[in-house]
């Protein structure tokens, strides 16, 4: 699916699922220790940039990517904007209270999630999820039986999708002769569930003779899809780390906002 949505390739393709994963999780432990919103502002900014660059994604589905993050990211900040605590009032009306101190803090939370969002949104338009099951087991050395079966379970999903989608249509062809409570209603989810389970365990059972009979153990195996660190995860590296670094710095000569502590 990726592969019809994207345009080109860059390192971030070529680097390691692990160091990936690694690098999501420290960024969001630096983003959460982060409270001046001009560090987040410039960051996030950057983060864009990187998503719109170095996904190798087409533009259009960028495009509607980013309002959706937008959109979101702006509800997610409402909360604390209307509700939120200060001393210098800019509007009121009922319990709708929004004062500076509390817009500056909801604009906080929403760029901690675009930072988290953009360089998450990198991840996955980058990042096979087979590679990520072939980086678990290669390198951090998880058993394959563990491994294997997220991944066969990943894959039923779209699967899954598709046979409820021509459930649907076959209903819509024999609408005249099914009585309506198996169609709609509490009764119709029930028939669509035990239908979509039964299928399942049917495909799960002979997905499980074919791996027996190939001779699929938990013992030691080789692999035909190896997965290495390269040079690639240390550019990776030193690009999210000159991100922040650079964040930083913009941070102190460009502040859009004049309080530098929004907690």
């Amino acid at each position: 699916m990726l592969t019809s949505i994207k345009k080109y390739n860059t390192f971030i393709d070529r680097s390691n699922p692990i160091t990936k994963m690694a690098l999501a999780l420290v960024l969001f432990i630096t983003v959460v220790f982060i409270h001046n919103p001009n560090y987040l502002f410039h960051l996030s900014i950057i983060m864009l940039l990187a998503m719109m660059l170095l996904s190798g994604v087409k533009f259009r589905y960028l495009a509607g990517l980013l309002c959706l993050i937008l959109v979101l990211g702006f509800i997610s900040s409402l909360y604390m904007i209307f509700y939120g605590e200060g001393t210098t009032t800019v509007y009121k009306f009922g319990i709708i209270h929004i004062t500076e101190e509390s817009f500056v803090r909801g604009i906080h939370i929403m760029m901690r999630g675009l930072v988290l969002s953009f360089f998450g949104a990198v991840i996955i338009f980058t990042t096979r999820i087979t590679d990520v099951f072939y980086s678990l087991m290669q390198q951090l050395k998880i058993k394959p039986k563990y491994a294997y079966s997220f991944m066969a379970a990943v894959r039923m999903v779209p699967i899954i999708a598709s046979e409820y989608m021509a459930l649907r249509q076959a209903r819509k062809v024999r609408k005249a002769l099914i009585h309506k409570k198996y169609v709609s209603g509490i009764q119709g989810f029930k028939t669509t569930i035990i239908t979509l389970l039964s299928q399942s365990i049917r495909r799960a059972y002979r997905l499980g003779i074919a791996m027996e009979s190939k001779g699929f153990d938990d013992g030691p195996r080789t692999y035909y899809h190896k997965t290495s660190f390269s040079i690639s995860d240390v550019f990776l590296i030193l690009f999210t780390v000159a991100s922040v670094y650079t964040a930083f710095q913009l941070g102190e000569m460009i502040t859009p906002f004049a309080s530098t502590d929004a907690r």
